[in-house]
């Protein structure tokens, strides 16, 4: 490949990379994750309990990425939310340079490189919001790198639970690096038993097998002890069919958001398929693993694509290299220079200005949050206990902290499953549904106007709508709110139109 053309690609895969990860359209999870740990865990100022509900103020809290939480509050102080936006983009780059350089080691064709390349980032882009899995991201990254290329290297090995401590704090995921080891040395064991020699060219499968239980007694350094296995264990297997990150992969529903995905995976398969290299079995397994786990959580499928990363390309390189490489050298340079420059600038237009306000900045939109409505909250001092709509509880946390919430985006993390049950059941009108009102001190009501319960709240006795915006409204109880209900009488509690470059915080 011509140098020129060389150095235009590697600009193409940065600018592509920034613009993947520089998105600054605010997530529902923001506020919690910036605000919810300003100190750490020897301080008396770090939370163990449940301090910002009324519901179960009392219940113990596990936050299993606490650590994640800790850096992007001190970002954040320090910084702002530009601060924040540049760690997500570093974080995205860091990722995107060490699964090039797996890349680059089982694959010789640039072509195909760049290509996969572009394929990788567009799919792991759905993944990155301003949460703490994006630490995950990059430990798993780091982790496959040792496993799949420096594995040995026993000094490099050995260096995993540092890594592993690091990764147990930042976010709870890290059981993936246990699963990851299991599957690891299970398929070598088969393959070393099956062969009668050891070819897994690891210093000693036994050496292994101590550095998984290393790796595992580590986990157990954090503010939590075995608590956090036992909110693991619980987590994986409590179903949250209301948050669509957490459904099933659906290829008819979810064509338009994971197209990639659905590439990749066809690319992946033809790859295995008609590659004339030999399978390795063991990494075949493990994104095989890694793909059932994009298919039961959409969640899961930045995960599918970084594992791939360090499975595909060495197949892939044997049965594409060659006619892209044809097709590559066959274009007039001027040409490819000039079809390079344009996807940079596309890029680069989208990173600054497609449809952002000011992209240095986490925009908060109107139509996705009642910005109109927290402002009449503030400005007219009311304070009570709130039952909001999930999407907006740790924005509320954060706006108006002298109101306390029924429940927030920790969900089994902070809160009994009857709460999260009744919560639920409230918001979509299930069997007992009233249980929210009438078991709990609920005097403040904000919803959604898609959600079902917002025409009964409409219709029920002794609460009054006071303020409402274009997808919200406000209900108070009567007899708690009277005199503030008096007091804005008179007020215009209509705001008809939202904000649409409102900023956090």
């Amino acid at each position: 490949m011509n140098k020129a053309i060389r150095i235009l690609a590697v600009i193409a895969i940065v600018t592509f990379s920034i613009k993947s990860f520089s998105d600054n359209k605010a997530d529902v999870d923001l506020w919690g994750n910036v605000g919810f740990v300003t100190a750490l865990p020897w301080s008396p100022a770090f939370q163990y309990t449940n301090t910002f509900s009324f519901t179960e103020p009392e219940h113990i809290w596990i936050n299993h990425e606490w650590l994640s939480e800790y850096i992007l509050n001190r970002v954040y102080s320090v910084f702002g939310p530009s601060g924040l936006i540049l760690l997500k983009i570093l974080l995205g780059l860091a990722l995107i340079t060490l699964v090039n350089m797996s890349i680059k080691k089982d694959c010789r064709s640039g072509a195909v490189r760049f290509f996969f390349l572009i394929l990788i980032i567009s799919t792991i882009g759905y993944g990155f919001s301003f949460r703490p899995h994006l630490f995950t991201y990059l430990m798993l990254a780091l982790f496959l790198y040792v496993l799949r290329h420096l594995n040995r290297n026993r000094l490099v090995l050995m260096s995993l639970p540092v890594l592993f401590l690091a990764w147990t704090n930042l976010h709870g995921a890290f059981f993936i690096g246990i699963v990851l080891m299991i599957i690891f040395i299970i398929a070598e064991a088969i393959k070393a038993f099956r062969t009668g020699t050891d070819q897994t060219g690891l210093p000693d499968l036994k050496a292994m097998v101590l550095l998984l239980a290393i790796l595992v007694g580590t986990s157990f350094l954090n503010p939590y002890g075995p608590d956090l296995w036992r909110f693991i264990f619980e987590s994986a297997v409590t179903p949250r069919p209301y948050l669509s990150e957490w459904a099933p992969f659906n290829p008819l529903a979810h064509f338009s958001d994971h197209t990639d995905f659905m590439v990749l995976t066809v690319i992946s398969v033809a790859a295995v398929i008609f590659s004339k290299k030999r399978r390795d079995k063991t990494w075949l397994i493990i994104l095989i693993v890694a793909f059932l786990g994009a298919l039961l959580l959409r969640r899961n499928i930045p995960v599918f694509a970084i594992v791939s990363c360090f499975v595909i390309p060495q197949y892939l390189d044997g049965i594409a290299a060659q006619p892209l490489q044809k097709i590559v050298t066959q274009l007039p340079r001027f040409l490819a220079a000039g079809v390079l420059a344009i996807f940079i600038a596309f890029s680069s237009w989208y990173i600054v200005a497609a449809g952002k306000v000011d992209p240095l900045k986490i925009e908060v939109h109107g139509d996705r949050y009642p910005t109109e409505v927290i402002n009449f909250v503030k400005e007219n001092r009311i304070r009570g206990n709130l039952l909001v709509f999930f999407d907006w509880a740790e924005y509320c946390i954060w706006h108006i902290p002298g109101c306390k919430v029924f429940l927030d985006g920790r969900f089994t993390d902070a809160y009994d499953r009857h709460t999260v049950s009744d919560y639920i059941g409230f918001l979509y009108l299930e069997k007992n549904w009233e249980n929210a009102l009438s078991r709990y001190p609920v005097n403040m009501v904000l919803l959604h106007k898609g959600n079902p319960s917002y025409t009964m709240m409409s219709l029920r006795g002794g609460w009054k709508l006071v303020c409402e915006d274009p997808i919200s409204g406000l209900f108070l109880e009567t007899n708690v709110h009277r005199q503030a209900i008096s007091a804005l009488t008179g007020l215009t509690p209509v705001a008809k139109k939202s904000n649409p470059a409102a900023f956090f915080p």
